[in-house]
């Protein structure tokens, strides 16, 4: 063996995509008055079946029209698969018995008049000539006549009404590129626009898709994840967003928070943070004593959402029987903290500010939903949260740097964060807690040190100096910097390490440990770096820094699962079973192993599928020694595959000449015709 070659896989850790959610101001933010059939909510819920499905209206703004063919159709795809998702998953408490038609806005301050128990507002002196919603202008027909006040006198509704809309809610979509969207990882923005008057439920919103973004990748973006960032959109529409957290309502449709009896409106306005405040049965602020930073142990003040099924859902998924409710992000500019779920604690669901990862819409959003107030949830359309799950009160109420050192004293794994050595070589390639992807961990250094409560270590292999120390942390900020493994994509490439997305099998020149994406592939790790021999086995390469695959498998009830690599299939018969994999393929032959994961985690999912009861697990390893010392000689397997391979040459060879022959007699035959 002569020479070793290192490779090197040009990847990087995923780029993150973030949304910003805007609230209407008290100025801005609008009732609309349509009768509902609330008082027979009993009767309603009676009649309704699972398929009197949540009707949303989808009204696209003149600014999409300006995109490719393309991007239009892409968009109008992603938003009609997450709206198809959330009409079956959820729908309002209540009908609405007439047309929504918004209210006109006022150019200033709005006056209220009680009319038949109703309080409605008016503008002072004039309507606004056009009435915004987000960032587009909400078109005539959709408009309720203009309630006007003249000299603080007269108040009566002037000019005519719009047909209105059908529906239970308008979702207003535009792709304008407003200043919300200039921070470069900003895909999209949102906003609720008005409420109706009897349970303040949200009627209309609008979403915007950053064009800037869409266009930004070379081999545009992909779809599943414009799908993820619409559905998260339109729930800031309906339900999360600080703005709306004061309208909230009990069970029995009493508010959480105490209204001003002139008004109807919630009693305290922050002028701060330009939202009306919601009282402690919905948001509450908790202190967190000793909480351990690298500069010493300080107060953590954390805002939580504490209504009763939210608080449930967090308590049975982190087991930790004493937690108040489910933290809020605290980072990132006023479109970001408070609007979402806390990043470090809720790493993958839908609503965290940041999509990192593939995200799943769990419990957790579907039991704030509930919440509210104002729908009905149908739990089975949700997925499981694997992040923090049976973590317990130490990982959720305590600092990530006291569970990091906590759990290295005890010298244990401190999943889900991570630590991989930084220095001299990059991360290494793992499968994520469900087999599901390719991860690594995103332990980065920074040009300068981070704030003392988000530097985490005080030592790390082969760097000794203090201020160098203080520059490592993780690459996602609203994680509060703390280092997880993340999901990757492969740089000046349309790939990344999903198992199932086909288009990420990489080209066969690339495919250094016989990698298979499919919808039927798992991600396996690997025991060692594996290593290709070429040029007849007298050279060989090693695989840098690989140390997981995707492949296909097949589950077989009592057996096991097979793992297919190459032309070659290997059984798995218990967690933890280390498989040498050997195989010819490429001109090359491929020398390495893989780890068998748990059985349930692979192939559990499948009705009536039985993982094999306990085995003898030395008996397989004294197998699998005999098939290595027996079949698996690299040299052997390599002399057989190069003797095939002059084998197979030397037939089609043999082949060609006949072939040849045949030409050459049959061009005789013709010339002789045609002389004579």
């Amino acid at each position: 063996m002569s020479c070793r070659f290192l490779f090197f896989l040009f990847i990087i850790i995923q780029n993150s995509f973030s949304s910003i959610h805007i609230s209407p101001n008290r100025n801005q933010l609008q009732y609309s008055f349509i009768r509902t059939n609330s008082d027979r909510i009993i009767e309603r819920f009676k009649r309704r079946t699972t398929s009197d499905i949540f009707q949303i209206h989808i009204h696209y703004d003149t600014s999409i029209k300006k995109l490719l063919k393309d991007e239009q159709k892409l968009i109008k795809e992603a938003v009609q698969a997450a709206t198809n998702y959330w009409s079956k998953t959820i729908r309002p408490k209540y009908k609405l018995n007439n047309p929504i038609r918004l209210t006109r806005q006022c150019p200033s301050r709005k006056m209220f008049i009680v009319e038949r128990n109703y309080s409605i507002h008016y503008c002072s002196e004039k309507c606004l000539d056009e009435t915004h919603c987000g960032d587009i202008i909400v078109p005539e027909e959709h408009l309720q006549q203009c309630y006007i006040c003249k000299n603080h006198q007269k108040c009566d509704p002037i000019g005519t009404q719009g047909p209105g809309v059908n529906t239970e809610f308008i979702l207003y979509v535009s792709v304008l590129q407003t200043n919300r969207c200039e921070p470069i990882d900003t895909l999209a923005t949102a906003s609720f626009c008005q409420l109706e008057r009897q349970q303040d439920r949200p009627i209309a919103g609008n979403i915007n898709v950053c064009p800037k973004r869409l266009r930004g990748d070379r081999n545009g973006i992909d779809f599943d994840r414009l799908v993820s960032t619409i559905k998260h959109e339109i729930l800031h529409t309906w339900v999360f967003s600080s703005g709306l957290f004061a309208f909230f309502r009990d069970s029995n449709g009493k508010p959480f928070t105490e209204r001003d009896p002139a008004t109807g409106w919630p009693k305290i306005y922050d002028e701060k943070l330009q939202i009306y405040t919601p009282s402690e049965n919905v948001l509450k602020q908790i202190v967190r004593k000793n909480w351990k930073t690298r500069g010493g142990l300080v107060d953590k003040i954390i805002l939580m959402l504490v209504t009763p099924r939210v608080q449930a859902v967090v308590r049975e998924h982190f087991r930790c029987s004493t937690l108040e409710g489910a933290e809020l992000e605290n980072q990132g500019n006023v479109g970001t903290a408070l609007t979402h779920w806390e990043k470090r604690l809720f790493e993958h669901e839908i609503m965290t500010g940041t999509y990192t990862q593939e995200s799943v819409i769990s419990n957790l959003t579907l039991a704030l939903l509930e919440d509210s107030g104002w729908y009905d949830v149908s739990y089975e359309y949700g997925k499981p949260l694997l992040w923090g799950r049976n973590l317990g009160c130490d990982f959720v109420k305590t600092s990530c740097k006291q569970w990091i050192d906590s759990k290295l004293e005890k010298k244990k794994n401190p999943y889900p964060f991570c630590i991989s050595p930084p220095k001299p070589n990059p991360s290494k390639r793992i499968c994520d807690y469900t087999y599901d992807k390719i991860v690594m961990c995103n332990l980065v250094e920074y040009s300068t040190a981070l704030p003392f409560e988000y530097q985490i270590f005080d030592s790390l292999p082969n760097i000794t100096d203090e201020n160098e120390l203080a520059r490592f942390d993780g690459h996602i900020m609203l994680a509060d910097y703390f280092p997880y493994n993340q999901e990757l994509i492969y740089k000046n490439s349309n790939r990344d390490s999903r198992y199932y997305r086909s288009e990420n099998q990489p080209p066969n020149r690339e495919n250094y440990a016989l990698e298979k994406y499919s919808s039927e592939s798992k991600c396996f790790d690997h025991g060692s770096i594996w290593e290709q021999y070429i040029d007849q086995c007298h050279r060989k390469r090693r695989v840098i820094p690989q140390a997981a695959g995707c492949y296909e498998f097949e589950c077989i009830s009592y057996k096991g699962f097979y793992v297919y690599i190459g032309k070659e299939k290997y059984l798995c018969e218990y967690q933890g079973q280390n498989l040498t994999i050997i195989t010819a393929e490429y001109d090359s032959v491929y020398v390495g192993t893989i780890i068998c994961p748990d059985c349930q985690i692979i192939c559990g999912s499948l009705n009536n599928f039985q993982c094999p009861s306990e085995i003898n697990k030395n008996h397989v390893q004294r197998q699998q020694q005999q098939q290595s010392d027996i079949r698996l000689s690299v040299q052997n397997f390599c002399t057989r595959s190069y003797e095939y391979n002059q084998s197979s040459m030397s037939d089609k060879t043999n082949q060609l000449h006949i072939i040849l022959q045949t030409i050459f007699l049959f061009s005789i035959c013709l010339y002789i015709r045609k002389g004579f």
